[in-house]
């Protein structure tokens, strides 16, 4: 029995990357025309005539108008890639595809740092003229950031998300490992909605590469890993007893913890050398441990309601911070600035424990970035505290809690996670100190916020005149009626 079926036959198509990356950026075809000329061609042809450089403009006119009514019509496989992959509509080679995809999904820092601060809501939609206006790119290219974001996020949206999200965005979307855990950085940074708008009076100064790294170092050291790697953990080298215990974050990092062996903090640029994107890879779910979270919210409790325990809290590492500068000679030049320190040492340990109890609320969570530069950062730039002596500070707030002689760092179990959880803490913030602390000078806040409000009464200024002419326009018309 024979069946009769139709079939058709094409060329492979050819993907013009060219092209394709002007079509991504949101450019017409005419601009994308214009371009394609000024690019250098591949043969040199000196003495071409007139009517010859018009026909090859109507050559390279008609392939770029082919090119444009391709990706239209791919753009909703590229919005699927899954689909993409599947359809045969579009004979295209997979290495083609997979670069396609990839591109299609690439994200731009410029247009990334303005999207963050925000909710990925109507009203954003709304002011993409502000974001292509401040990224200089176009509102087409910041569309599709926006949409592809929102995509993304809504893959790992679900309430008490517990999977691994840089492979479920490289496994729904077909993307690199680099990309998916690029994705997997902006997803924390929504999900937890730290306060990093640009126009953040606090915030405002931070880079993206700020953020990805500290979403890179917070995603490592305070949430869930599948498992450990390796180079994240302590080379070999023997283990303190509150850090062989520390179970408090399942195989999370320890690169940014003190060393075991030497003591010594870890240089911040070895940080930002070591924690790369592809760290977040292991990580799972987009929120903290729980065990840290409650043993830094129990912390809290105990030293915040016990004003004796505090003050000899107090007295130690201030004891601790006092003999390490004499030990390095350091006494006399500092001895203003540790003056100062010793007045408004309350006021930092009272802001880490303050800082660490509220990861636990997502309200207050949201402010971490915003309250260590407030509460912590502006208070020793008071003391004028050097970059030098933080590390010195940060070690004595690590040992001066083991000192402490109270009923609950009596108890093995209870011991272990409270200094193990404190310890993790406080390397933490450490690190995100150390990074802002010369760019965070109180000088350079007021700059910002000036900056910001100058911005704001400008926007402001704007409205109130779009309004003022409305309401003459309306007033002309209704005198021309009558």
């Amino acid at each position: 029995m024979r069946e009769v079926f139709e079939a058709f036959l094409t060329d492979p198509i050819r993907v013009n990357e060219d092209v394709y990356t002007l079509w991504l950026e949101g450019h017409n075809a005419r601009d994308s025309l214009s371009a394609r000329l000024r690019l250098p061609s591949s043969v040199q042809m000196p003495f071409m005539t007139e009517n010859a450089v018009a026909k090859q403009r109507e050559l390279v006119w008609r392939d770029t108008v082919d090119q444009y009514r391709l990706y239209d019509k791919l753009e909703h496989y590229l919005s699927q890639p899954s689909l993409f992959r599947s359809q045969l509509l579009f004979q295209i080679p997979p290495a083609q595809q997979y670069y396609m995809v990839e591109r299609y999904y690439t994200r731009d820092a410029d247009v990334d740092r303005w999207l963050l601060g925000k909710k990925l809501s109507g009203q954003l939609e709304k002011d993409l003229d502000d974001v292509a206006e401040h990224s200089g790119r176009t509102l087409k290219s910041c569309l599709r950031h926006l949409e592809n974001l929102r995509k993304v996020y809504a893959a790992v949206e679900e309430p008490n998300f517990h999977g691994l999200p840089c492979r479920t965005v490289s496994e729904h979307f077909l993307l690199s490992e680099q990309l998916a855990s690029k994705y997997a950085c902006l997803l924390f940074i929504l999900h937890t909605r730290f306060q990093v708008h640009p126009h953040h009076p606090d915030t405002g100064f931070l880079t993206w590469s700020d953020l990805r790294f500290f979403a890179v170092l917070l995603m490592t050291h305070w949430l869930p890993q599948r498992k450990r790697l390796p180079k994240l953990m302590f080379p070999n080298s023997p283990i303190p007893k509150y850090v062989a215990e520390d179970t408090v974050v399942e195989n999370g990092a320890q690169i940014a913890l003190r060393s075991p062996s030497t003591g010594d903090w870890p240089a911040i640029s070895f940080l930002q050398e070591r924690l790369q994107l592809t760290s977040v890879w292991e990580t799972v779910g987009l929120d903290l441990s729980h065990s840290l979270t409650n043993c830094l919210r129990d912390l809290k409790v105990h030293l915040i309601n016990d004003d004796d325990v505090l003050r000899v809290f107090k007295e130690k590492v201030l004891t601790r911070l006092r003999s390490s500068t004499a030990a390095e000679g350091m006494l006399r030049e500092n001895a203003s600035s540790l003056d100062e320190l010793e007045s408004k040492l309350y006021l930092i340990i009272h802001g880490f424990l303050t800082i660490g109890a509220g990861l636990s609320q997502p309200k207050e969570f949201q402010h971490l970035l915003e309250h260590l530069l407030t509460r912590v950062v502006r208070v020793l730039h008071d003391c004028k505290i050097t970059k030098l002596q933080l590390d010195a500070l940060f070690s004595a707030l690590v040992d001066a809690l083991p000192e402490l002689d109270v009923w609950y760092l009596n108890g093995q179990e209870t011991r272990s996670s409270l200094l193990a959880s404190w310890h993790r803490f406080i390397s933490v913030c450490r690190v995100v100190v150390l990074a802002v602390y010369d760019r965070c000078h109180p000088s350079t806040i007021s700059t910002t916020r000036q900056q910001v409000m100058y911005s704001a009464g400008l926007e402001q200024t704007a409205t109130n005149v779009s309004a003022k002419h409305n309401r003459m326009a309306n007033a002309f018309e209704s005198q021309a009626r009558q």
